[in-house]
């Protein structure tokens, strides 16, 4: 069944089963695979965020941990906080150890606002930003803790330096490594805001982070205004202290949330990370929006590729199906529109080239076998004529020169070499050289017909002389500067030629100083067109060369320029196309 179906039905089929149903059918897939991936990937990417700002976190109060671990085993340190005021000598000594250590580590770690230590004997010392506060409450927890690390949510603290400040101060009491008493205390502060920008280096990202204690108090977060404060959202903040789920939606009046949260190892922090989850429904609407876009250009594709198809191929073979079916019927006038030059073109051409000679045959197959006959007894004369005539002028060449009639034989020769050009044995191509010595003798006749009214120069490179061009290609050209260009001049009369290689054409010049063209635009271009030479030489450079080849009219102020450009054609190239 599917056999007797035409073309048209055929090619519909299979552009909706094979193209049109398995686009929309994958893109469908690939836009649900891509929703939910997008989705996982969100998620993927806020708990990345999440765990990175974490670690970062962590880094920071671990390394600050490590510097209070530090001051219980440094002897300086320790000899700073239980040496007596009186021993001023080495407390000074033991300061300037410290200060040393503690500008180097606050050199390194931007975030550290300031160090103080405080000893049982009364001694203070205070390093980094000068600040006024009261920590007590802070020092009594810390005292609690009996040598662990005590960390404090924000507060803030009076600066001589910048006014008001917000920090995160690490308390901890240094005891004696020997007695286990306590000596004294150290308290480090952490720069909230400085802290902030260290921890959250994925700013740029969707949501925003930031850190909560467990009362709700806003650790860190990027509005520097929230700092301290109980978080604005109350069912937020009761959500993040007391719901156990990690990861969680929070929605409100206006918007839904993604919440992923962790606790803070060492610490009563939650780490927060929370998005809003029309930031990621847009940029999967984007996506999506590709692929409807992608799915909807793959069919108008589609539907262009089947236009195209079927003016293109379908069109153009029901086309020749008819024509063919006309010309079986009969019908010589068949012909078949081709507008390509494709497989399909090319059969067209051939179909319209094969009724066109079908017809010529029938038309013709008498007259052309009456026609040959004649043909080949006007073959058999036109080889006969040029030997006898050349050989004839031999013998006249001779019987001048036996006669001493030197110049008469010399002319008579000269004609000779020219009729045996002429022959070259039925070959179209010569050399170079050869045409230019056929040129030479010509010019030679003519000039020993006209006298000192006429002159010639002739030039040619040497690496050109064994390509090969059609004879006689020049002579038109010559003859037209002596015939037309001489006529009634005044002045001697000088052709000069020309012939050398520029890239892979030859080009040659034929300059006289005759009378020219006339300087009217029409008249001049009717001049170089006309003629039945020039005519007839165009036609020979058209089917020796094709249209790879040039005659141009060079501008030059007395007499006339003309310029040949054809290609290069080596000898075995010569002998194919002579065959052709």
């Amino acid at each position: 069944m599917i056999r007797n179906w035409s073309l048209k039905k055929k090619f519909l089929t299979i552009f909706l089963i094979f193209i049109s149903l398995p686009t929309i059918l994958f893109g469908m897939i690939i836009y649900y695979q891509a929703t939910e991936a997008f989705k996982d990937q969100a998620e993927q990417n806020i708990t990345s965020r999440l765990e990175k700002n974490e670690e970062n976190l962590t880094t920071i109060l671990r390394s600050a941990e490590n510097i209070s671990s530090y001051m219980i085993y440094d002897e300086n340190v320790r000899t700073f906080l239980s040496a007596p005021i009186e021993d001023a000598q080495r407390l000074r000594e033991a300061e300037d150890a410290i200060r040393g250590y503690f500008t180097f580590e606050m050199m390194s770690n931007n975030y550290i606002d300031s160090v103080e230590l405080t000893g049982n004997q009364g001694n203070q010392l205070l390093i980094g930003n000068p600040v006024i506060t009261d920590e007590e409450k802070l020092i009594e927890k810390a005292k609690q803790k009996q040598g662990a690390p005590y960390w404090s949510n924000v507060y803030t603290i009076a600066s001589e330096w910048n006014g008001a400040n917000q920090v995160i101060s690490l308390n901890r009491v240094i005891n004696d490594i020997n007695t286990a008493e306590p000596i004294g205390t150290v308290t480090i502060r952490l720069d909230g805001e400085e802290m902030y920008e260290t921890i959250d280096l994925s700013s740029n990202q969707q949501g925003e982070y930031f850190v909560l204690s467990e009362q709700g108090e806003v650790v860190l977060h990027q509005d520097n205004s929230l700092l301290g404060e109980l978080f604005p959202n109350r069912e937020l903040m009761d959500l993040i202290i007391n719901r156990e789920p990690r990861t969680q939606t929070f929605s409100t009046s206006d918007n839904n949330y993604l919440v992923v949260k962790n606790k803070v190892a060492g610490t009563d922090w939650f780490s927060v990370v929370m998005v809003n989850e029309k930031e990621v429904v847009q940029g999967l609407y984007s996506v999506r929006s590709s692929i409807l876009n992608l799915i909807i250009l793959l069919a108008l594709l589609g539907v262009i590729a089947f236009i195209g198809f079927y003016y293109w191929i379908i069109k153009p073979v029901t086309e020749l199906s008819d024509q063919t079916k006309q010309f079986r019927q009969g019908d010589f006038t068949a012909n078949v529109f081709v507008n390509s030059n494709d497989e399909i073109g090319k059969l067209g051409k051939r179909f319209n080239k094969m009724v066109s000679t079908i017809q010529k045959h029938i038309d013709t197959e008498y007259k052309l076998k009456i026609e040959q006959k004649e043909s080949e007894l006007k073959a058999l004369q036109n080889q006969i004529d040029p030997h006898f005539l050349y050989n004839t002028l031999d013998m006249i060449r001779w019987t001048a020169r036996i006669e001493n009639a030197m110049e008469t034989g010399q002319l008579i020769e000269r004609l000779s070499k020219i009729f045996r050009m002429n022959l070259n044995k039925g070959s179209m191509w010569v050399t170079v050289e050869e045409e230019l010595t056929y040129i030479y003798n010509y010019l030679e006749l003519q000039r020993s017909r006209m006298g000192p009214r006429m002159k010639f120069t002739i030039y040619y490179d040497e690496q050109v002389k064994q390509y090969y061009l059609i004879k006689q290609l020049l002579q038109p050209l010559v003859e037209n500067s002596i015939v037309h260009g001489f006529k009634d001049l005044s002045r001697q009369g000088t052709i000069y030629i020309r012939c050398y290689q520029v890239d892979q054409m030859i080009w040659i010049d034929i300059i006289d100083n005759g009378r020219g063209f006339t300087n009217n635009a029409t008249s001049f271009d009717e001049q170089r067109h006309s003629g039945y030479a020039l005519s007839n030489l165009k036609e020979r450079m058209k089917i020796a060369f094709n249209q790879n080849f040039e005659m141009d009219w060079l501008d030059v102020e007395q007499g006339a320029w003309v310029r040949l450009k054809i290609p290069i054609v080596y000898p075995f190239e010569s002998k194919e196309m002579s065959k052709e």
